[in-house]
């Protein structure tokens, strides 16, 4: 028989009370895991990036490939074209295993947003509606970036499998 002063632990409320007890307990490192800022831990952990963190470096690459295209010329050139293919590459080489078909879709939408950006600095100062600039640069950035597109999707999509491949065979 139980004590009168505590009631019988329920199996449901021993999962929640260790839950709770593994949360009080100190982290090695004396308590601060706990209490930093876990921003970073929605991009990446030990095995690798989270899909958001592809999306990060896809994003990032492409942004310093189209900045570095813009401020030397017009439009998204071999700069952008290269770190974008080799972003999205890298994102689907260290992305979880679950969130590879996450890196694979990525590309398509990761160019557009870079294009609609590089249409938005590039024409910061040229006159008309916003609306018929980006949708005209967006259609420039899709039909003389198919080729860049289409390769950075190749890319992640032959990385991907790749990779699916080699870990279901690989031995545990």
């Amino acid at each position: 028989m139980s004590p009168p002063d505590r009631e019988p632990v329920r199996a449901t409320d021993a999962g929640r009370t260790a839950g709770a007890a593994a949360l009080r307990t100190p982290s090695p490192d004396g308590g601060t895991a706990g209490r930093r800022w876990r921003g970073l831990d929605a991009l990446a952990d030990r095995r690798g990036l989270t899909a958001l963190g592809a999306v990060a470096v896809a994003l990032t690459l492409g942004v310093v490939g189209g900045a570095w295209d813009v401020a030397t010329g017009p439009g998204l050139r071999q700069v952008f074209a290269a770190c974008f293919v080799v972003g999205c590459g890298l994102a689907a080489l260290t992305v979880h295993r679950e969130d590879v078909r996450a890196a694979v879709v990525m590309p398509p939408l990761v160019y557009l947003a870079l294009a609609v950006l590089g249409g938005v600095v590039e024409r910061a100062g040229t006159s008309g509606s916003f609306v018929e600039q980006q949708a005209l640069e967006l259609a420039n950035a899709l039909v003389l970036g198919a080729p860049v597109l289409i390769s950075a999707t190749a890319v992640a999509l032959l990385v991907g499998v790749g990779r699916v491949v080699l870990e279901r065979d690989a031995p545990s």
